[in-house]
């Protein structure tokens, strides 16, 4: 059989079990909250680029079911299969050649996994299996056409994730006569220029994306970030695969193959750059999955020799078994049941109590996200101190249901139970429950210190409320226990209650005005937060005292 009618067979199969993975394994929240961005298009997202919002977009278009998210996920991801065996060398597309290079790529647990599993990473992998491919075609012959489709690579890889930055600089890095290069550079001033919108769109928002990603990450140095890197990648990749290749990595060190040298500059950058930023806080395991692409040309040109045949059989092989079974017992494991992805049941069973009223979920993204997409019916997050911001945020779709009747979940064994709730069970889930017949949320009250003193151990602090909503905001509202609080941020969080004048009501669309006093914690970092019984929201941007204040 000619290698490419085998090849072509080969990826059929591949693109057919990541169709019937897509349908048989139960949607991720995280893949419900994507499936929101392409409800609501724009040029941005709290956490990611846009291009993941696209394909679900694009996806619900064209199917129904689990395919409404995942069916341009399934079609990109055999895509990329395609472009990375066509920038092989020719030389090497045999009978044989195929079938390592399949063992290889099914031996690669998140590049698997990404054939029909929807992230960001997805469109990631395809934009920089393209870009490699165009550059395997630039370096043999620098034409105008192929940089501006080096251009293109770029733009989708960026739109894709930001650490698209990483594959450029590594890339470039690998060949610094590239700096040289007029077409490179105007490749990539085309893509900046293409990635103008987003940027556009950050400093509309006051850039939330480089703030979560640069600095609410960040959680400072602990050891066990950076014990847990190296069992994480073994896992991202595989142990096989992932020490075959830095031991190619160190051999061909100096080599004299620019194309090469890019495949291993990309390859060691990542998960060496990833390593060092273990140091700064928690580093998930994907982030260097794009490495996958330059991994699979690395090993597939290097495992052909004498010398490396006897991986195949005894490293390589084993993981594509191993992988396989794990993708068999993938939707049983991902069952309501077992629950590892996610619980459908448990949303139907809360939409059982509340009917078609609206749900506000106290203490996750991820469940209103999975409550839409499996009833349809409105539902929102109200942010809290202890969790972080996310998309939602942006939206502020919780400012429309203020004084509106709805209901409002959180879990059963929450630290901060939600004040009058009752415990409501049934066979597939256990969980908080109120109904409210007027929602007052604190979320969106912008809290400001306009003068502060500081006299012992007290701080004084003249404060102004604006309050956003359409209805105004009682402090003192019997259906909702009110309280303000200074949150300081020690190695626990440790709120502080300030006390609140009687009978303080903030007008809709304005503002009131206050004094208050709490305790002192010299140099200390705090918020301001409302808890209105439901949940202790972010209210003033952090603050910091100091005695002489």
């Amino acid at each position: 059989m000619r290698p490419a009618r085998l090849f072509g067979i080969l990826l059929i199969i591949w693109v057919l079990l990541d169709f019937l993975q897509a349908v048989a394994t139960p949607i991720h929240p995280d893949e419900a909250y994507y499936a929101l961005y392409g409800q609501f298009l724009d040029w941005g997202y709290f956490d990611h680029p846009p291009m993941v919002a696209l394909m679900t977009a694009l996806s619900g278009l064209l199917a129904k079911g689990n395919l409404s998210v995942r069916l341009v996920t399934v079609l990109l991801h055999g895509a990329t299969v395609w472009l990375v065996w066509r920038t092989l060398d020719d030389r090497q597309r045999d009978q044989r050649s195929v079938w390592v290079f399949f063992a290889i790529a099914t031996s690669l647990v998140m590049f698997v996994a990404y054939g029909f599993y929807t992230t960001p990473d997805a469109p990631l992998l395809f934009f920089t299996a393209l870009f490699f491919f165009l550059y395997k075609h630039y370096l043999s012959e620098p034409r105008w056409i192929v940089a501006l489709g080096l251009s293109f690579a770029v733009t989708g890889m960026l739109y894709s994730k930001y650490m698209a930055v990483l594959v450029v600089f590594f890339v470039l890095l690998s060949n610094l006569k590239l700096l040289k290069d007029c077409k490179i550079w105007a490749a990539l001033l085309l893509a900046a220029l293409l990635f103008v919108p987003h940027i556009v769109w950050q400093v509309q928002h006051e850039f939330p994306s480089f703030q979560y990603h640069l600095m609410d990450r960040s959680s400072g140095f602990d050891v066990r970030h950076i014990l847990e890197y190296v069992p994480y990648q073994l896992l991202v990749f595989n142990p096989v695969c992932l020490i075959l290749a830095f031991v190619i990595i160190w051999r061909n060190r100096k080599t004299k193959d620019l194309f090469e040298r890019a495949c291993l500059f990309m390859v060691a950058g990542f998960v060496l750059f990833f390593f060092l930023m273990t140091i700064k806080g928690h580093v998930e395991p994907h982030w260097t999955v794009a490495a996958s692409v330059p991994m699979i040309l690395v090993l597939h040109r290097h495992v052909q020799f004498p010398e490396w045949k006897k991986w195949i059989s005894r490293g390589i092989v084993p993981m594509v078994c191993l992988v396989f079974v794990c993708r068999i017992l993938l939707p049983v494991l991902a069952s309501e049941k077992i629950n590892i992805v996610g619980n459908k049941k448990k949303m139907e069973a809360i939409h059982a109590q509340c009917g078609n009223l609206p749900v506000v979920f106290v203490g996750s993204f991820q469940n209103p996200s999975m409550y839409r997409y499996y009833t349809g019916e409105n539902a929102v997050p109200v942010s809290s101190v202890y969790g972080r911001r996310t998309q939602f945020d942006i939206w502020q779709f919780d400012k429309k249901l203020q004084g509106k009747e709805l209901c409002i979940i959180s879990d059963a064994d929450a630290k901060s139970p939600v004040w009058n709730s009752r415990i409501i069970t049934t066979p597939d889930a256990q969980f908080a429950f109120r109904k409210v017949a007027a929602f007052q949320g604190a979320g969106r009250i912008e809290v400001t210190v306009d003068h502060c003193r500081v006299q012992g151990d007290t701080i004084t602090m003249d404060l102004s409320f604006y309050n956003p909503y359409d209805e105004p905001y009682d402090f003192y509202n019997p259906e909702y226990l009110t309280t303000l609080h200074a949150v300081y941020k020690l190695e626990e969080f440790f709120p502080i209650t300030c006390p609140i004048p009687d009978a303080f009501v903030i007008p809709a669309k304005g503002t009131a005005k206050c004094t208050t006093s709490v305790l002192l914690i010299p140099d200390t970092p705090f918020v301001l937060c409302i808890d209105n019984g439901v949940c202790r929201s972010v209210n003033s941007v952090p603050l910091k005292v100091r005695k002489h204040d």
